[in-house]
C-alpha cells in the first residue's frame, strides 16, 4: 500500500493498483487482493474502478482527504463551483452536503462517505472561468469566485440564488474583479449581462462594461419566474426583494 501511495497517491484506479500488486501476486491474486483490501477497509471505492487508500484503519472516512480532490477524481473533466468554490475563497461560511461541479460530460450525482457529489452538465461555451490549485499534493480544478457567482445564476434561476449572489457581491465587491464579472457575464449572453448590470447599479458599482456589451441587444429578460418590477435601462423584470 505504501508503494501504491508513493507511485500514484491515495486516489488511484484498478489498473494502478493491479500494477503494484502484480509484483508480489499473480494476476488473479492481485485482483483478489484489491477486493480483500476493500472489504477490510483499507481501500474505499469512490466509483467503479476508482479507489481511495485509507490513511489508517482507525479513520476509515475520507475526512482527511479534500472534498475537492474527491470531486475531481470522480469526473476529471470538471471543476468545483457554487458554495464550495466560494468557501475556498472564504466567501461562504456554510458547508453543504452536496458538492456541485461543472462539466460538459453527462450530469450525474455520486454519493460517497456522507456527501453527494453532483455534476451539472453545461454547454461548451460556458465551461470556463476555473483555475488549477494544488490541494494535498494533488492538482484540483476550482471555479474563480466571479465564475462561481455566475454559475449560481445560470444553474438556478430562482429568487434564492439571485438574492445570494447579490449579497455576496455587496459584501465582497472589493475582493471581486468587477471587470472580470462583466466580461464573463457577456460570455453567457444578454440575460446574464442584464442581471449583473442591474445588481451593479443597485450597489453603486460601475456597470459600464455590461451596459456597452448590451448595445443593440433587443428583447427583455426575467431575473426569475414571477418577477414583475421592470428596469427600463436593463430591460429586466426583477423582484424588489433582491436589492433590499
Amino acid at each position: 500500500m505504501e508503494k501504491a501511495i508513493v507511485q500514484h497517491g491515495r486516489l488511484l484506479n484498478t489498473k494502478d493498483l493491479a500494477a503494484v500488486f502484480k509484483k508480489s501476486y499473480p494476476d488473479a491474486s492481485a485482483h483478489n487482493r484489491i477486493q480483500q483490501l476493500t472489504r477490510s477497509g483499507w481501500l474505499k471505492r469512490i466509483k467503479q474502478g476508482s479507489y481511495l487508500i485509507a490513511d489508517s484503519l482507525s479513520a476509515r472516512a475520507q475526512n482527511d482527504v479534500s472534498l475537492y480532490v474527491v470531486a475531481n477524481a470522480l469526473v476529471s473533466e470538471s471543476y468545483v463551483s457554487l458554495s464550495y468554490a466560494l468557501n475556498y475563497y472564504q466567501m461562504f461560511d456554510q458547508y453543504d452536503k452536496t458538492i456541485t461541479s461543472i462539466t460538459t460530460k453527462i450530469g450525474k450525482t455520486y454519493n460517497f462517505d456522507g456527501h453527494a457529489y453532483h455534476f451539472s452538465k453545461v454547454k461548451e461555451n460556458v465551461y470556463f472561468g476555473f483555475v488549477e490549485k494544488r490541494e494535498g499534493g494533488t492538482i484540483i480544478r476550482i471555479a474563480e469566485a466571479e465564475k462561481a457567482l455566475l454559475d449560481y445564476l445560470y444553474l438556478d434561476a430562482s429568487f434564492g440564488s439571485a438574492s445570494l449572489v447579490f449579497e455576496k457581491i455587496k459584501e465582497y465587491h472589493a475582493e471581486l474583479d468587477i471587470d472580470t464579472l462583466q466580461e464573463y457575464a457577456a460570455r453567457f449572453g444578454a440575460t446574464m449581462l442584464r442581471k449583473v448590470g442591474f445588481m451593479f447599479d443597485s450597489l453603486g458599482l460601475d456597470s459600464g462594461k455590461a451596459f456597452r456589451a448590451l448595445k443593440n441587444k433587443r428583447g427583455s429578460s426575467h431575473f426569475f419566474s414571477g418577477a414583475k418590477s421592470f428596469s427600463a435601462k436593463w430591460r429586466l423584470y426583477y423582484d424588489e426583494r433582491i436589492i433590499r
